[in-house]
């Protein structure tokens, strides 16, 4: 791992959930404000996606906090577990409550979309029926990801590891080439990693044996099929503040996906980035991103002040 993954390793803490440790981070910013943010990674890495953006997020919330689902990064990844994304929505409402936050605003990407896509639909059934969860959800701002079924093209190699017979074989035997050639192809073709970051999502994949997950990890994709309505739905009907930044070279997501997101949800926020940017946009355009989200969630203070 570099020194720069290590740091981050050291910055964290671990909390409980039900027998599994969650890593986090729970930074404090320069702001003044009261406004705080969660940032939900995606599939296959960690919450270190987000730390190239994090001096910037710093400067407009007054805490920013990131953790590693289960499964991924430097939380626990158990072998005989049934992975979920409404069990990851859990855990961040879990972790939200053990930090005393009861007032957020959801920043994530890709996998972390759904789950946040969970949370909005939890936050507007609250609405309806009250519960025990106090978590109100300010806004939310979705980079890449699988939010469509219909736009959505799983990898090839997403595909073979999906396949409960032949996928756990492939995640034992797949190499440090193959996992870069087939991780590099999401990003454009100007913002590639540097050998030293394709080094540190291998050393995280690598960590706790978690490579050896992927077909669990990966019933994802079963599962947004299964909760399409509701995901897509929710979209589509609530009233909490929703932007999407999305970089255009994304083989994951197309930019057909574009058009249909203007035709899906009504009154669409997105920003759409360079067109050599891809599926990392807040790794390959940081500053482009926190410029974007920043304006977003400043934009929500000058429409309450009217």
């Amino acid at each position: 791992m570099s020194s720069n993954l290590k740091a981050w390793m050291g910055t964290g803490k671990y909390f409980k959930f039900k027998d599994y440790n969650i890593f986090y981070i729970d930074e404090r910013g320069t702001s003044n404000s009261d406004k705080i943010v969660i940032c939900l990674h995606g599939f296959p890495s960690l919450s270190y996606d987000w730390h190239k953006i994090l001096p910037d997020l710093k400067t407009e919330f007054s805490r920013i906090i990131a953790f590693d689902f289960l499964g991924y990064g430097f939380s626990d990844k158990p072998d005989d577990h049934t992975y979920s994304l409404m069990e990851q929505a859990d855990i961040a409402e879990a972790l939200l409550e053990y930090l005393g936050v009861n007032k957020v605003h959801i920043l994530a990407h890709d996998y972390g979309d759904t789950v946040a896509q969970e949370m909005l639909s939890r936050h507007e059934d609250r609405r309806l029926k009250p519960s025990e969860s106090e978590i109100e959800i300010r806004s939310v701002c979705l980079l890449n990801g699988g939010l469509f079924e219909g736009t959505y093209h799983p990898r090839p190699i997403q595909k073979i590891l999906l396949n409960p017979y032949v996928g756990p074989f492939i995640s034992r035997v797949q190499f440090y080439y193959v996992f870069k050639r087939g991780f590099g192809a999401v990003f454009g073709p100007d913002t590639q990693p540097t050998e030293e970051e394709f080094t540190d999502f291998w050393a995280v994949l690598r960590y706790q044996d978690g490579y050896t997950l992927a077909t669990k990890l990966l019933q994802y994709i079963h599962e947004r099929s299964a909760n399409k309505d509701r995901w897509t739905g929710v979209l589509q009907t609530t009233t909490v503040p929703v932007h999407m930044i999305y970089g255009p070279a994304d083989p994951v997501n197309p930019p057909a996906f574009v058009d249909f997101y203007k035709k899906t949800v009504p009154n669409p926020s997105i920003t759409v980035l360079d067109t050599k940017i891809g599926h990392y946009p807040q790794w390959e355009a940081p500053f482009d991103v926190s410029r974007d989200y920043l304006r977003f969630v400043r934009s929500l203070n000058n429409a309450k002040a009217m």
